[in-house]
This record gives structure tokens, sequence and C-alpha cells, in this order.
């Protein structure tokens, strides 16, 4: 029972360490961006010995990528809790909704999307393992492409889930960073319009 106990407190000491270096790592690539940021300054600023990042990190891509995928499922987790609040009239109403809760999301968090650039699609297509703190991803991914009732073959449905969802990625980052080719305002709309026609066929 006392060594369950310390085992526990021990993984929970090294959950802590990683948080604070990854927080430290998202500020420092916001303020000053990813180029410029060295390893030294993350450990610094998480208060940790630099040899304490790479018991958890192998380099600052990897830190990186773990950041994007914490980043994005924690929005996708925050969209699966709305989606599973409210009815829909149809699966693929019920997929636009969680589209819409992401693109309102991103509008809300500038900041947090020009960080994320186009890069928030493929953390669905990556391999995530069931004790992964990224199940949320792959359980939305698996409730859409088993709820929605199309004329795609399985094979088909999950290519055309991976165009949308860069589709969505890449244009909702340019209206709402550059307001190209209009304000989200104008192409929000238009954009689940095409996709729900995508899902429709």
């Amino acid at each position: 029972m006392l060594l369950r106990k310390e085992g526990r407190k021990r993984e929970q000491k090294k959950i802590i360490k990683e948080n604070k270096l990854l927080e430290a790592a998202y500020n420092l690539f916001i303020e000053k961006g990813i180029t410029a940021t060295a390893i030294d300054e993350i450990v610094k600023k998480a208060g940790v010995a630099k040899g304490t990042f790479y018991l958890y990190f192998k380099d600052k891509e990897d830190i990186l990528e773990k950041l994007i995928l914490k980043k994005s499922s924690e929005i996708v987790k925050k969209a699966l809790q709305e989606v599973s609040s409210k009815e829909f009239p149809s699966p693929v109403d019920k997929f636009l909704f969680f589209l819409e809760y992401i693109i309102d999301y991103l509008s809300k968090n500038r900041m947090l999307f020009r960080f994320l650039k186009k890069d928030f699609s493929w953390v669905f297509y990556k391999k995530i393992t069931e004790n992964d703190q990224l199940v949320e991803i792959k359980k939305a991914k698996e409730m859409f492409l088993k709820n929605l009732n199309t004329n795609y073959s399985q094979e088909e449905l999950e290519m055309v889930i991976f165009m949308i969802l860069e589709l969505v990625s890449s244009l909702t980052y340019s209206s709402i960073v550059n307001s190209e080719p209009a304000p989200i305002e104008k192409v929000k709309p238009l954009l689940l319009f095409t996709i729900r026609k995508i899902l429709e066929n």
C-alpha cells in the first residue's frame, strides 16, 4: 500500500514537471516565436534543471509536437462536451456543430490558432494509444466515422473526413488570422454548407 502511494506521488511529480515545461515552452513560443526560443530559456522559465527537459522530451521539435497535440486535444475535449449536451436531427448536424464549435473557439483564441497554424487537422490522424492523454481525439474521430451515413465506403469516408479537416483548418486559419478570402463571419456559413453537401452526397 505504501509503495503504491509513493509510486503515485512520484508519477504526480513527473506530470507536474512535464506540464511546467509544456506551459513554459508555450508561453515562450507565443512571446518570442518557436525559432527564437532556446531550450535553456524553457527550463529557466519552468524552474527545472536542463537535464530534466531531456527526461521528457528529445528536443525542441518534440516538445512542440507534444504541445500541439495537448492544445488540440483540449479544444476537441471541450467541443465533445458541448456536442454531448445537445440533441441533433442527424449525425451530419452533429459533426457540423462540432466543427462550428472549434471554428468559434479558435476565432476567440487567435494567439492559440497562430501557434497551432494549420497543424490542427493532422492530430486526428496521428497514432493514438489507449493510455495516451489524447484519447478524446481518437473518440471524436471514431464517433463521427461510425455514425455518418453516406454513400462513401469506410475507407473513402476516412479520406473525406481528413480532407474536410484540412479544408476547415487551412481556410479558417487564413480567414481568422488574415481575413482572407474574407472575415470568418462570411466564410463560416459557406464553409459549413459546403461540408454538408460533401457529406450528404
